[in-house]
């Protein structure tokens, strides 16, 4: 009996996003942009996150990607990271996501959880807000910014007023990327 991986709907359009190769890059079957995020995904969810991060790596190191194309790349390799409690890696790659696409809700709401693991509540909740800021339709960046209040006075820390939401707090990236 085969065994079919069913993979998420924006795994695939990253991947038919992405740029195809300039000329003197030779694609193989292997090494087209949607094989090389298929790849990398499936070994990310196999656990296997020190071959997901090479597999992510060289998508991030292709020619011709798009600000929006890199930055998908960067957090998918932070996604990696993270699971692989790789997580002061994982918020390199979400900001280096932001620095390529400075409105990519998904990035500010990764980092802002990995925040959280990390304990850093104020952190997190400003990347939080700002997820739900630039997208306020997306009900499970509201559901999860009321259980971070929930923590975070449960911790004894001050919420910040909704009114006026602290902006992220951005990590310098090293090499001055």
């Amino acid at each position: 009996m085969m065994k079919f991986t069913i993979i998420p709907a924006f795994i695939i359009m990253t991947a038919l996003t992405l740029s195809p190769a300039r000329a003197e890059e030779i694609e193989t079957p292997g090494t087209t942009p949607i094989a090389l995020v298929e790849e990398a995904y499936l070994r990310h969810k196999k656990g296997q996150y020190d071959q997901a991060i090479l597999g992510y790596t060289r998508i991030i190191q292709r020619r011709g990607l798009t600000r929006r194309e890199r930055a998908i790349s960067y957090l998918l390799r932070g996604e990696a990271k993270r699971d692989a409690q790789k997580l002061p890696e994982a918020i390199l790659d979400f900001t280096r996501a932001l620095k390529q696409w400075p409105g990519y809700p998904q990035a500010h709401f990764f980092r802002g959880r990995v925040y959280e693991q990390q304990s850093r509540l104020t952190e997190a909740y400003a990347d939080i807000v700002r997820a739900v800021t630039l997208d306020p339709t997306r009900e499970g960046y509201q559901i999860y910014l009321r259980l971070l209040k929930k923590r975070m006075a449960e911790a004894g820390q001050a919420v910040p007023e909704d009114a006026a939401p602290p902006w992220p707090v951005e990590p310098t990236l090293p090499g001055g990327e």
